[in-house]
């Protein structure tokens, strides 16, 4: 049970690094100020970074821009997070110029490689973008983001927290983190891909 809520967790913590929103919140209890981090998607659609929206299918030429736009600032070296269409997409017309990295995972998941006039793409699908996202593409600089978390509050297991009368053992995950963004013009995202 430990093992699955703490995978449970984990996803709470990556699915607001993508898609959360920057709040502040001064009526929390006893006085405390709540904190919500702010994801990738926020930080994209509301500073000026370049986004497209392909509201079809995506066709060469369309990605050709969506490429030229992303790379014009930053590493010459990015990471493509993408739902299954938009990987659909990209392997239709991308066909014998994407590389499978054999036994090579980054962040956890398998990598293809995709070389590009304008840049290297290390293209990952992942599959946190499922309905409303599976059309959603993020070019990554990934020297704009890392990983912040409070002082002495990174994750960590309580166990035993339950009250004295009550029966039985209760355990918690406490996490204290946000994801630090700068610099949004070097990423870029492509969504309203269709199949």
């Amino acid at each position: 049970m430990r093992a699955k809520k703490g995978t449970e967790h984990a996803l709470g913590i990556e699915n607001a690094f993508w898609f959360g929103q920057k709040d502040t919140d001064t009526g929390g209890t006893q006085g405390h100020t709540r904190r919500g981090t702010g994801g990738v998607l926020e930080f994209i659609e509301t500073n000026n970074a370049y986004v497209q929206n392909q509201g079809g299918v995506l066709t060469a030429p369309d990605f050709n821009t969506f490429l030229r736009e992303g790379f014009t600032y930053g590493n010459d070296t990015k990471y493509f997070m993408c739902g299954g269409l938009a990987l659909q997409a990209i392997n239709e017309f991308a066909r014998g110029q994407i590389t499978m990295r054999p036994n090579e995972k980054s962040y956890g998941m398998q990598i293809s490689e995709y070389i590009t006039a304008f840049g290297k793409i290390n293209i990952i699908h992942n599959p946190l973008f499922v309905e409303d996202y599976a059309g959603y593409g993020f070019l990554l600089d990934m020297e704009c983001f890392k990983y912040r978390y409070m002082a002495n509050r990174d994750t960590k297991l309580y166990t035993n927290i339950q009250a004295p009368d009550v029966d039985g053992q209760v355990d918690q995950y406490l996490t204290e983190c946000g994801l630090q963004r700068i610099q949004a013009a070097k990423c870029a995202l492509i969504k309203g891909i269709t199949a």
